[in-house]
């Protein structure tokens, strides 16, 4: 059988690694990558939103995703990064968050084939689908999903 030939226009995506699953998203969702910093707890905030952090005289929320997804708090080491994501659709243009990484995130050039759709890496709500990316399978987080975790009442 022929290799698949890709579709349309290739995408810049990151990997991002975590203790539980990799994730995978656009680049243009990632306002930037940053230092993990000391976090300020608020207190009453799920287990999973580790705190908030100073960005650019602004206060982000920096979640677990290991944590979110039912697995233990990770680690923060030394090479421990937080992305900082562009707000999700449909929220206000102030609530950026952050999602922390065990170590800096890969970027890939990706054009999609039929053969890179693969079962997702976990079982949850959090993962929208899974994509075989040089024969590994990461996780495309499900950003409505996520909406309905950061804002429950909204």
């Amino acid at each position: 059988m022929a290799k698949q030939q890709p579709t349309g226009i290739p995408i810049h995506v990151l990997e991002i690694p975590t203790t539980s699953v990799q994730l995978l998203v656009p680049s243009a969702s990632v306002a930037e990558v940053v230092n993990v910093r000391d976090f300020t707890r608020v207190p009453q905030m799920p287990k999973w939103c580790l705190g908030v952090i100073a960005w650019r005289s602004r206060a982000v929320p920096v979640i677990s995703f290991e944590t979110l997804l039912g697995d233990a708090e990770p680690w923060i080491g030394p090479k421990s990064k937080v992305l900082i994501f562009f707000p999700i659709p449909g929220r206000q243009a102030f609530e950026f968050f952050g999602v922390l990484s065990t170590s800096e995130p890969q970027p890939h050039n990706i054009a999609m084939t039929s053969e890179m759709a693969a079962k997702s890496p976990r079982d949850s709500q959090y993962i929208a689908s899974g994509l075989n990316i040089r024969g590994r399978v990461v996780g495309i987080p499900n950003m409505e999903a996520l909406k309905q975790a950061f804002y429950p009442t909204a």
